[in-house]
């Protein structure tokens, strides 16, 4: 089975629910390598190139509803245009198991959603997303230190295939995996970086380098910053950021 096949048996397997559409949790979602690559595989067989365009060049705009987030690309007058290629976090969202899964930070559909077909308990949702997380283990260094890469938002993803500079290290297997699996070559010439992504891994290089070694207040100072100076990174490294500040006020870290 291929690289789609896999993720779209995935995605069937997940239940349907009672969405309500009201386009009140559409930030640009965290997804794995293979999701952005069957979201890019959907826009580039169902949106012309002009859309695709100007979506894909589109600056990105903070989410005043949800700390850490953008507002979707694809969202329109309240209507996901890719709903059918949405991410797994989308098709996720509202299902109530997520609610007791201790996941931080987690917030919670506003609407009672309810399940309307298929299997929505935390055993499966646990199940599912092991099986996500496989598939992504296959393709490349999955969680590897220091990037953390589990999901990136749509702006991260299109800097990896883009920005000539993103091709260190565990990032040049992913932009490789992405130019394999997907061409948007003709939008290369207009793309400009646009989420500080490797000026943000760098800095995380460094604390990881010096976490052991430097005065707090300098890690403290670097930690604030790789935390609050790149929101249109999205979640990436945010929690992990807030996590280790929190050591580092109760004395866990030097």
């Amino acid at each position: 089975m291929d690289l789609l096949s896999e993720i779209k048996s995935l995605y069937a397997a997940l239940p349907e629910i009672g969405c309500t559409q009201c386009g009140a949790c559409c930030v640009s979602p965290a997804c794995t390598l293979p999701e952005f690559i069957y979201i890019m595989d959907f826009c580039l067989k169902n949106i012309d190139d002009r859309g695709l365009s100007r979506f894909l060049l589109a600056s990105p705009r903070i989410h005043g509803g949800h700390e850490g987030n953008l507002h979707c690309i694809f969202l329109d007058s309240g209507r996901c245009l890719i709903h059918p290629g949405r991410a797994g976090a989308c098709r996720l969202f509202g299902v109530p198991a997520l609610d007791n899964m201790g996941i931080a930070d987690m917030v919670s559909c506003a609407h009672k959603v309810t399940v309307i077909s298929g299997r929505g308990d935390e055993a499966f949702v646990r199940q599912w997303l092991d099986r996500l997380v496989g598939l992504n283990k296959r393709l490349y260094a999955f969680n590897a230190e220091p990037y953390f890469v589990r999901g990136f938002n749509l702006e991260c993803w299109l800097d990896v295939y883009f920005d000539p500079l993103l091709s260190i290290e565990v990032f040049s297997d992913l932009k490789n995996i992405l130019r394999e699996n997907i061409d948007l070559s003709r939008f290369e010439a207009a793309y400009k970086p646009k989420t500080g992504l490797k000026e943000k891994v760098d800095k995380i290089s460094i604390l990881n380098a010096m976490v052991n070694i430097a005065e707090p207040s300098v890690v403290r100072e670097l930690l604030l910053s790789i935390r609050s100076d790149y929101p249109f990174t999205g979640t990436y490294f945010f929690e992990e950021a807030n996590t280790l500040l929190k050591d580092l006020d109760q004395g866990g870290l030097p």
